[in-house]
């Protein structure tokens, strides 16, 4: 039996269960399974590994890769480590949201609006989170273009 049988078992049935909208699966190393996964399936597959024992979001990463934004979602037991990758157009960022299994999504969805301009489909209405609210709407401060453009009158201290 492989050292990694746990985590070979979690690749195979993510692939099996989720046929098409699952890629380049691999385990990187011991108690870690990376995965990329369409957008639209994302709190579907959330909610399979949450019912699997991985119930734990440990935390979102948003990323800019120039024609495509996105996050990762790093789901856990406390041993076992999956990463879930998704993409979205950078012309029209939209990714759902996963709150629905994972309450505890709500900073790390609003910091995807704020700071990267994804819209979460299914995201309540709230404060923006972490910006400030007079933040200028449109400018998203990690994207790698992103250039701060002070409001009319101000100039950029120096």
């Amino acid at each position: 039996m492989s050292d990694l049988a746990n985590e070979e078992k979690i690749k195979a049935d993510l692939e099996k269960e989720f046929h098409g909208a699952v890629s380049n699966a691999v385990v990187q190393r011991r108690n870690r399974v990376w995965l990329d996964a369409e957008a639209a399936r994302l709190p579907e597959i959330l909610a399979w590994l949450k019912a699997r024992g991985l119930n734990h979001l440990a935390t979102v990463t948003g990323f800019d890769e120039g024609e495509n934004l996105g996050a990762s979602y790093h789901i856990t037991d406390t041993k076992i480590l999956v990463t879930v990758k998704v993409k979205t157009p950078r012309a029209e960022p939209t990714l759902p949201s996963v709150l629905a299994s994972f309450p505890g999504a709500l900073s790390y969805e609003r910091e995807l609006e704020d700071m990267l301009g994804i819209k979460i489909a299914g995201l309540p209405a709230g404060r923006r989170y972490p910006l400030p609210d007079d933040f200028p709407t449109g400018q998203y401060p990690l994207r790698k273009d992103w250039k701060f453009v002070p409001p009319a009158g101000e100039t950029e201290a120096k």
